[in-house]
């Protein structure tokens, strides 16, 4: 039996991740009880769920990649200027 067949799941762990602000575990986590076909849906929902709050805003993307557009024709702007 292979180490992650004998892997347990804990009923609050996703939760317990997120709360320590372990992101990048908390998404491996979820992505791997999705792919386990032995999890439960209720485990699979959970995990959804957990992706689902770990995706980033699409707002935040636009004004995070205008600001940077912003600052590198400042940048720019003052090299050419200066």
């Amino acid at each position: 039996m292979a180490r992650k067949d004998r892997r347990t799941t804990a009923p609050g762990k996703l939760q317990v991740l997120l709360e320590t602000g372990d992101h990048r575990a908390a998404r491996a986590e979820a992505l791997a009880r999705l792919a386990d076909p032995a999890a439960t849906e209720a485990e699979r929902a959970e995990a959804s769920a957990v992706l689902a709050s770990l995706a980033p805003d699409r707002g935040v993307l636009a004004a995070g990649l205008i600001a940077v557009a912003v600052a590198v024709a400042l940048t720019v702007w003052t090299l050419l200027a200066g």
